[in-house]
C-alpha cells in the first residue's frame, strides 16, 4: 500500500497532541512553568478561546535526518480547518450540559486561553519523501513539539499561568496518515478541554 503523508496543517494535527494531555490550571498534575500567586480562580466562570497559534513554527529535523540537505518546511493548507477543530472541541466540552460559556467579549469573569506551537520535530519529512514511495509507514507517535499555554485575565491581559516545554507526540505505533492524526488531535483537544472544565468545576465546587 502506498504511504500517505500530510501537509503542515494536517501534520500539526498529530504533533500538537501531547500538549493537551496534561494542561489543566487547577490540576495538581499540571506542573506549570509558572503560576501567579493569590489568583482568585473562582471569579472566572466563562472562557475566551483564542485561535490556535501556529504562525511562527520552527521545524527541527530529527537526529537521523540532520545531514539531509533538503529543506524540511511546512506548507500551511489546512490551518483554518485545524483551528476550527480546536475551537469546536473546546466549545462543545466547556459549554456542554451545565458548563461554562465560551464568549468573544472581555469581562471580569472571563478567563482567556492561548495555545501556541513553537517548535516541531516530525519523525518524517513533511509533505512526503520519494524514498518512502510504495511503503506503508508506521511510527511511534508523530514527533516532538515545543508548545506554550497561557491563561490570562481577559480584561487586564495579566498572565496567570504558563506552561512551556517539550512534549513527545503519541505512544503507539500507527500508520502515519491523515486519519490517525485527525483522530489523535481531536481526542487530545477533548482531553485538554475536559481537564480544563473539570478544574473549573472543582474551583466552583461542582
Amino acid at each position: 500500500m502506498k504511504s500517505e503523508f500530510i501537509g503542515r496543517g494536517k501534520l500539526l494535527i498529530g504533533l500538537c497532541a501531547m500538549l493537551f494531555s496534561t494542561a489543566s490550571f487547577a490540576d495538581v498534575q499540571l506542573e506549570p512553568t509558572w503560576v501567579k500567586e493569590g489568583v482568585n480562580w473562582a471569579q472566572y466562570s466563562k472562557f475566551q478561546i483564542k485561535p490556535l497559534n501556529i504562525d511562527d513554527v520552527n521545524v527541527i529535523k530529527p537526529p537521523y535526518a540532520v545531514d539531509d540537505p533538503r529543506d524540511w518546511t511546512l506548507d500551511i493548507k489546512d490551518l483554518e480547518g485545524m483551528q476550527a477543530v480546536f475551537r469546536d472541541v473546546m466549545i462543545d466540552v466547556l459549554e456542554g450540559t451545565g458548563g461554562y460559556p465560551v464568549v468573544h467579549s472581555d469581562a471580569k469573569d472571563v478567563l482567556e486561553v492561548r495555545v501556541e506551537i513553537l517548535n516541531i520535530m516530525p519523525w518524517l519529512k513533511p509533505g512526503g519523501d520519494d524514498e518512502m514511495e510504495g511503503y506503508e509507514v508506521q511510527t511511534l507517535g508523530s514527533g516532538e513539539i515545543t508548545a506554550r499555554v497561557e491563561l490570562r485575565d481577559s480584561v487586564t491581559r495579566e498572565l496567570l499561568l504558563l506552561i512551556e516545554g517539550d512534549k513527545a507526540v503519541g505512544e503507539q505505533y500507527k500508520q502515519f496518515n491523515r486519519e490517525n492524526n485527525v483522530s489523535n488531535i481531536t481526542a487530545m483537544f477533548t482531553q485538554f478541554a475536559t481537564r480544563l472544565r473539570n478544574s473549573m468545576d472543582r474551583v466552583h465546587g461542582k
